[in-house]
């Protein structure tokens, strides 16, 4: 049998790759299934419980995570021993983690993945984690991991795992448990709402509020660096983007704009330059701003209304939203404003696109027959889809990933219907999940990034 390999990252994560022939000590095992639907793997957890109180206390955090987080996907049914639970040193229900199991058994109980994991406490009283998930099909292993934390790092590996688990059951190459929302947060009377910069964790703690509500704030977004948010501010009786330091918490006035300013969105690649939208003359074009150079140059050309402009992932195009015929409709151009090029014709009103992770897909917002929409399009217009509907939806973000996109939802005029809410969407099954931000807040204008 290999040694584990060592690889200390932040929260002293560790890797292990391994690989033996020792015969797997199994007997008939007593399953309970949490989850439902015929598509979804079935993963078999297994070793997750200790004799020691101790212990075991760190693993339910641990595991209660684990399902937490992979619950919002919809892809996975977690399985758990029974026997196991009941009497955690029973020998014949024993899994050996070093050992390769008896997929031939596995397969029997219609099992998809087991995940098998051994917990210790070192001298130093850190939680040591050995996980192994294998694919009983397919008869190989996943992957293997070995993990060293603090009593304040149960999270971060509860999160560390289920992307793997997501990962290897996706092909994805990212995971998005450990990722960051910013949005706006609205309270108050309907007349008098309160709005807010808010973030929170995908998982819904750590919820902070980054502005202080005497100004009216938009359509929050993180740099590309995710250092800093760029936000439209009610500024001088007029919108403005501004920038707010993640680090230092102060927030300045971008570009030398004397006129209306929204709509911003940086570029990919180099976090000097973003697109906004401004309204000079009584028109309202698309200009790259040069951030530190206090300069911006004019894409846009038009007496129409040309706005929501967003780069390409590789920065080369833009796309944007314009009514230049008649109802507003998806242009895509050159980052230097020419070959300007209309990519949608599925009927209806769109705006506010946004360019995928890998170039290949945009998002949209999109309003038809009295209806509100989100939905996504190839990069050349062709093959749109709509992946949901409501009273209004709007502001389709993508995940750090590129699996999902993530917006607000209204359900209805009327009452807690009225409240917006964040939602997202996984772009390949349709499944839709509402992100728990605080009760009875409102949520809009949100945005995604990686922890």
């Amino acid at each position: 049998m290999k040694s584990f390999k060592t690889l200390l990252i932040n929260f002293s994560f560790l890797l292990f790759s391994y690989f033996t022939v020792t015969k797997t000590c199994f007997s008939a095992i007593t399953l309970t299934i949490n989850g439902n639907g015929l598509d979804q793997n079935k993963i078999l957890f297994y070793g997750f419980n200790s004799s020691d109180p101790e212990i075991n206390y760190a693993i339910n955090i641990i595991k209660n995570k684990i399902t937490q987080n992979l619950s919002t996907t919809n892809l996975v049914q977690t399985i758990e021993n029974t026997n196991e639970s009941s009497n955690p040193n029973n020998s014949q229900d024993i899994i050996d983690i070093e050992s390769i199991p008896d997929f031939s058994k596995f397969r029997k109980l219609e099992i998809d993945n087991l995940l098998i994991a051994k917990f210790e406490i070192n001298s130093r009283g850190d939680l040591e984690a050995k996980i192994r998930m294998w694919d009983i099909l397919d008869q190989r292993q996943l992957f293997g991991k070995f993990y060293t934390v603090s009593k304040d790092n149960y999270r971060k590996l509860s999160q560390s795992v289920a992307n793997e688990i997501f990962k290897a059951i996706t092909q994805e190459t990212i995971g998005h448990f450990a990722s960051k929302i910013t949005y706006v947060s609205e309270v108050g009377q309907v007349f008098k709402r309160i709005k807010r910069i808010a973030m929170i964790d995908f998982d819904g703690e750590n919820h902070r509020l980054l502005s202080d509500g005497k100004e009216l704030v938009l359509t929050p977004t993180f740099s590309n660096n995710n250092q800093e948010i760029f936000y439209l501010r009610y500024f001088e009786k007029k919108p403005q983007i501004f920038s707010l330091n993640l680090r230092n918490m102060r927030s300045q006035k971008l570009g030398g704009f004397k006129a209306t300013t929204f709509a911003s969105s940086p570029h990919p690649k180099d976090p000097n330059l973003i697109l906004l939208s401004a309204i000079i003359d009584g028109n309202c074009d698309i200009y790259e701003l040069n951030i530190s150079g206090n300069f911006a140059k004019r894409l846009t050309k038009s007496p129409a209304i040309d706005t929501t402009a967003s780069y390409s992932a590789d920065g080369k195009q833009i796309i944007f939203a314009s009514d230049r015929e008649n109802n507003q409709q998806l242009y895509v151009m050159n980052n230097d404003g020419t070959q300007i090029n209309r990519i949608s014709y599925g009927g209806g009103s769109y705006s506010k696109p946004s360019w995928s992770n890998d170039n290949k897909l945009i998002a949209f917002t999109k309003i038809k027959g009295g209806q509100f929409m989100i939905g996504v399009m190839n990069a050349n217009g062709k093959n749109e889809k709509i992946l949901t509907t409501a009273y209004l939806v709007e502001g389709a973000k993508w995940s750090p990933n590129g699996r999902y996109l993530i917006y607000s939802k209204k359900k209805g005029p009327y009452g807690l219907d009225s409240i917006p809410r964040l939602y997202t969407v996984d772009i390949v099954t349709g499944y839709e999940y509402e992100i728990p931000t605080p009760k009875l807040e409102g949520a809009s204008d949100p945005d995604w990034k990686l922890d």
